[in-house]
This record gives structure tokens, sequence and C-alpha cells, in this order.
């Protein structure tokens, strides 16, 4: 059972919105987005499918799958550049795999706010969240073992498109979110 204040806090939650066209505009506003079809394409489609699945829904929803997901690529280069180090191919990576394990922490800390907000609390975003990471993850790895570089861009892609995910959430729930207390 909810007191009386945590209903009152969930009502404000479910006030905030997120206007996807928005987004878009946000990241077109700089110009096309730069990147080899091969990456660009699944990006575009990602996107697009966040779009049409969370459109109108509980937001903190939206970024509970965002940073759940946004945890692999740094799972995925640690264990990409164990590999290297295994094969002998490359002995040089102490100082990235400590930076991808930084980054790595970092969203765990974001996923930690979105749970808090109830974020992962209906069913299928857990085991949308889950299940993409998972597939995430192994492409990424694929990926890698292609073009380390093609790895990173896409990676690069998707948090530029969750930072202007973010900066639009923060614009257009300005007011909504300073009556909030901290997470």
């Amino acid at each position: 059972m909810l007191s009386p204040q945590q209903v009152k806090l969930q009502e404000k939650l479910e006030r905030l919105t997120l206007n996807s066209t928005a987004i878009w505009e946000r990241e077109l506003k700089d110009g096309p987005i730069e990147a080899p079809w091969v990456i660009k394409f699944p990006y575009l489609f990602l996107c697009y499918m966040l779009d049409v699945v969370f459109e109108g829904r509980y937001v903190p929803s939206r970024f509970f799958l965002l940073e759940t997901v946004a945890r692999m690529p740094y799972f995925s280069y640690i264990a990409m550049l164990h590999l290297y180090e295994t094969l002998g191919f490359w002995r040089r990576s102490a100082d990235m795999k400590r930076i991808h394990f930084a980054e790595e922490m970092n969203e765990f800390r974001h996923l930690l706010i979105m749970e808090s907000l109830g974020g992962d609390q209906p069913y299928w975003v857990r085991f949308l969240a889950q299940h993409s990471s998972l597939a995430y993850y192994l492409g990424l790895c694929m990926l890698w073992c292609l073009s380390p570089s093609l790895s990173y861009k896409f990676s690069e892609l998707l948090e530029t498109h969750a930072v202007n995910t973010y900066s639009q959430f923060l614009d257009e729930n300005e007011e909504i979110l300073k009556d909030l207390p901290p997470s």
C-alpha cells in the first residue's frame, strides 16, 4: 500500500512527457547523421522502434531500457580487449579497460535511478530491456571482430541519441522536475 505522499509523487511522475518528433528534430539540427550504412540502418531502425514502443507510455520505462542497454558497449569492449590480449594481438589495454569499467559504473548508477522511479516495473519492459541488452552485447562483439571503429561509432550514435532524448525530456518537463525530490 502506498502512502499519500507516494501516491502524489507517482501522479507527478506519470505526468512526465517525451515527444519523439522533437527528439529527432534535435538529432538532425546539425545536419544528417553521418555513418556507414552498415551501422546507420540498424541505428535508425532501433531508434524508430523505441519511438513506436514507448510513445505515450511511462517515460522512466523508456529510460530504464536505454540505461540497461547503455551498459552493454562497455561489457563488450572489455570482453573483446581481453580476447585481443589472450590471442596476443594487443597488450596495452589496461587504461582502456579502466575507462570502460568507469563508464559502465556510471551507466549502472543511471539504471539505479530509473529503477527507483519505477521504470522497471512493467514485466514487458524488463523482458525487452534484458533481451535487447543481450542482443546488443552479441552484436557489438561481432561488429568489433569486423571493425572496432564501427563498433565504437555505432555506440556513439546510440549515446548521442540518448543525450538528445534526455535533453528533450529535461526541456519538456522542466517545471514538473523542479517540483520532484531527487531520486
